[in-house]
């Protein structure tokens, strides 16, 4: 009881000023989606050395008829089903899930740990990946009729993206929406295929449709909505390609959740929709809504895949990621927005007001908290309840948990107080529909960043920490707390124009500076599937880094309409190039997407954004050649200019101005001078500015990565016997750590790019056991069976396993080495 005289007796507690009150990366945190875990069931991406349709073409600089597409395609499909005969013929058993030969040579496959081996060590084998689990990267918020008219500031006038398609590479799509009507075409379905991509509903629970897709959908081409509310390209088409919906997950139960294989598939669906080997009917840009957390991976087959698509002229814009802060050099990038060759997405907060409430709190007669809150969700008057607290074993428990034997509601009428560790849309939901008069939530929530289907009036706010536990411990000894939520009021909001604290920043693991562009992505307006209870059309807003990749992907429609000549890597260039500076450049990029200025610049350089890779040893100059194209009807002269200089690094072009006759295109050397990086570790980013004779100045980011070389990235090696005598079935186990995240207020993430586990005896290396590539840090193992590289017994005797990890990001390859007794 002295803890809780101690907590009556205190002053009562006030909420800072809303006006300057900015909601950090933590206040996200189960706003953005529960990510439910999920086995790969040992799925690995079989990367081959042949040919792909992409690099047929890319090889005859960009142009090929649809005849010798066909050609190359299905010379592509045959060599690939002649490997699969001969390796099934030597043992190892592959039975392939999907296969591709368009963005990429490749298969994929559950493989078991011999039929991995083979493939492993085969001539004509790239590389083998492991198969990764993709989320989508928005949350839907406020349900109902939506205030806002669109995304501000994306008009151009007499432009909308007509004739324009967009590849929605992500849930399945509403397709009887009005907000989407005639501009969702018949799609494909990579999950279940023949369903022509629409939403998918729970296969248990009745009412919860896959919302995602149908949410990216209207923010891209949606019209004629409430209030005029419209997406950003209302002319284009969408074409949806469902690579994510429900599907198993590790416990038993349904996920909204897609696979590395299968985001594939959709891009290869995306690149050749007829399925008839020519990818002359492309979709001109393919929005991935969808992201592998940390998976920033600059080579693996979503990087490949997605260069695959560029080179068949389909620019990929992909989410950067909805993991937050990051340190200096390599961050929380999302797979594939590592990939060079995807256009990746950061989200700023456009809103300028947001909606806040008055909160009071007091047990008895003394007042616990008095302030303003930022209103998490749904519209609300004027509220005053009994508080109760549930723990998490409670939430774990769906709605049920909830309801007492007796089936009466434990929780009707009163307001109820969630723990943050439950949190979900589905927990919010269930609390309300079990009666909850408003739903609180241990620490702060953003504004809007809940209120699903919820009874009208049903506010939902966070609680700062220590009030939540405050209100906790007096509940545990006994002593009611009530809490009065006032009527909605707004007030400016502190986070607007700046880069969500949910974004993920970094650079990507190669070098390249991501993301390359910033949109709004908070509370952005668009439709949401199904129908209300009374049958009414259902619209609402949402959050992520997908949500901006969906304002850029309708952005990039319009300008393709205004440029219908610009290539994919043009598309991309004009957008990066366009974009108005940001305060972080860690997180921006280039910076804000200004699509009227894209449309109006008239030259565009190809890359966007320059990477130099990892910064070398010493004094050393690096160099990278960018092309310049001429997209206008009249020469024009470039001026090439540094508009700073990083520490240690130094960048210029080796000429400074180039004369380009109209639709003519010229090469310039940038060359980055490396003074010093020993000092300060980290990332040099900076940017060049192109000026153009009477037209605006093009922005040129540029990156280089200065990783520290002193991490472990292999650490811990244990090897363990299993038996008596190593052998197939009681193998000796050599488990190991990989990878590291660098220590620091900020996570930095260092993967292994390949690891091998190489068996030596003695000075003579005897083979590689096994190769595994793109390694984020974790605990990993592998069994030795007694057999040699080769598949053969081993002698008895004493034997040396070395661990190799090569690290992607220039750095030193280091070497652990742990002995091995064969008996």
């Amino acid at each position: 009881m002295a803890i809780v005289a101690l907590l009556l007796g205190g002053a009562q507690t006030r909420a800072a000023d809303p006006t300057v009150t900015s909601i950090d990366e933590a206040g996200w945190q189960g706003v953005l989606g529960v990510r439910a875990a999920v086995s790969t069931a040992q799925r690995y991406v079989v990367v081959l050395r042949g040919s792909s349709l992409a690099s047929r073409v890319r090889a005859e600089g960009g142009r090929a008829t649809e005849a010798q597409m066909r050609r190359w395609t299905a010379e592509a499909e045959a060599e690939q089903q002649q490997f699969l005969r001969r390796v099934s013929a030597s043992g190892a058993r592959v039975a392939a899930e999907y296969r591709y030969t368009r963005v990429l040579n490749a298969f994929s496959a559950q493989l078991d740990p011999t039929s991995l081996s083979l493939l492993d060590r085969d001539r004509e084998v790239a590389g083998v990946y492991p198969v990764r689990i993709s989320y989508p990267a928005a949350h839907d918020t406020a349900l109902g009729l939506p205030t806002a008219a669109s995304v501000p500031g994306l008009g151009v006038p007499g432009l909308g993206g007509r004739g324009v398609t967009v590849g929605l590479l992500d849930t399945g799509v509403d397709v009887s929406h009005p907000f989407l009507r005639e501009r969702v075409l018949v799609g494909m379905d990579v999950l279940t295929p023949g369903s022509g991509g629409v939403a998918q509903p729970h296969p248990s629970v009745p009412g919860r449709p896959e919302r995602h897709g149908t949410e990216l959908a209207g923010i891209v081409a949606g019209s004629e909505g409430p209030g005029g509310l419209h997406g950003v390209a209302p002319g284009a088409f969408i074409l949806p390609i469902r690579v994510a919906g429900w599907q198993p997950d590790a416990e038993g139960g349904y996920a909204v959740y897609s696979r590395t294989d299968q985001i594939l598939a959709g891009l290869e669906a995306a690149v050749d929709p007829s399925g008839d080997g020519d990818a002359h009917d492309a979709v001109r840009i393919a929005l991935i809504g969808v992201a592998e957390p940390y998976a920033a991976f600059p080579d693996g087959p979503l990087a490949r895949a997605v260069a695959g698509a560029s080179a068949l002229d389909v620019l990929v814009v992909a989410p950067a990621g909805n993991d937050g802060q990051a340190g200096p050099v390599f961050g929380s990038i999302a797979g594939p927005g590592g990939a060079p060759a995807a256009l990746t997405v950061a989200a700023a907060d456009g809103r300028l007001a947001s909606p806040t409430v008055r909160v009071h709190v007091r047990a008895g007669l003394r007042v616990l908290f008095d302030g303003t809150m930022p209103l998490g969700g749904a519209p609300t008057e004027a509220v005053t309840a009994s508080l109760t607290p549930v723990p998490r074993s409670v939430t774990s428990r769906g709605i049920a948990g909830f309801f007492g034997e007796d089936g009466v509601s434990d929780i009707a009428g009163r307001a109820v107080l969630l723990p943050r560790g439950g949190l979900s849309e589905e927990t919010v939901e269930e609390a309300a529909g079990a009666g909850a008069r408003s739903v609180l939530v241990d620490g702060l929530l953003p504004a809007g960043a809940f209120g699903l289907e919820v009874p009208a009036g049903v506010p939902v706010v966070g609680l700062p920490d220590a009030l939540a536990q405050t209100i906790r411990a007096l509940h545990a000894s006994g002593i009611p707390v009530d809490v009065a939520i006032g009527a909605v009021d707004t007030a400016q909001n502190p986070d607007g124009g700046s880069v969500a604290a949910f974004s993920s920043r970094g650079l990507a693991f190669g070098g390249v500076l991501k993301p390359e562009l910033v949109a709004p992505g908070v509370s952005v307006p668009t439709s949401e599937p199904g129908r209300g209870d009374e049958g009414e059309v259902r619209y609402g807003t949402v959050s992520g880094t997908s949500v901006a990749a969906a304002v850029v992907a309708g952005a990039a429609a319009v300008l393709a309409e205004a440029r219908p000549r610009a290539t994919a890597a043009g598309l991309l260039g004009l957008l990066v190039g366009s974009a108005r500076p940001a305060d972080d450049e860690s997180a921006a990029g280039a910076g804000m997407l200004d699509l009227q200025a894209a449309v109006q610049q008239e030259v565009v350089a190809e890359p966007g954004v320059v990477s130099f890779g990892a910064a070398p040893n010493g004094p050393l100059a690096v160099e990278r050649a960018i092309l310049l194209r001429n997209l206008s009807t009249r020469r024009v002269t470039v001026s090439i200019e540094s508009s700073g200089r990083a520490t240690g690094v130094e960048v210029a072009p080796v000429s400074e101005r180039l004369r380009l006759r109209a639709g003519r295109s010229g090469e310039v050397v940038l060359r980055a001078e490396v003074r010093d990086t020993s000092d300060e570790l980290g990332a040099a980013v900076g940017e060049l500015v192109l000026q153009v004779d009477g037209s605006p100045s093009i922005r040129l980011p540029w990156a280089m990565a200065a990783p520290a070389a002193d991490v472990d990235l292999v650490s811990q090696v244990v090897v363990e016997e299993t038996g008596d005598r190593i052998s197939d079935a009681t193998p000796a186990v050599v488990s190991f750590v990989a990878g590291a995240i660098e220590d620091g207020p900020d996570p930095q993430v260092r993967p292994v790019e390949v690891l091998q586990v190489q068996l030596w005896r003695g000075r003579k290396l005897l083979g590689v056991l096994s190769t595994r590539r793109e390694l984020l840090p974790g605990r990993y193992s592998f069994g030795l069976t007694g057999r040699s590289p080769q598949g053969e017994r081993l002698r008895r005797g004493a034997y040396v396993v070395k661990l190799v990890a090569r690290p992607g990001d220039g750095t030193r390859r280091q070497v652990e080495s742990v002995d091995y007794v064969v008996r």
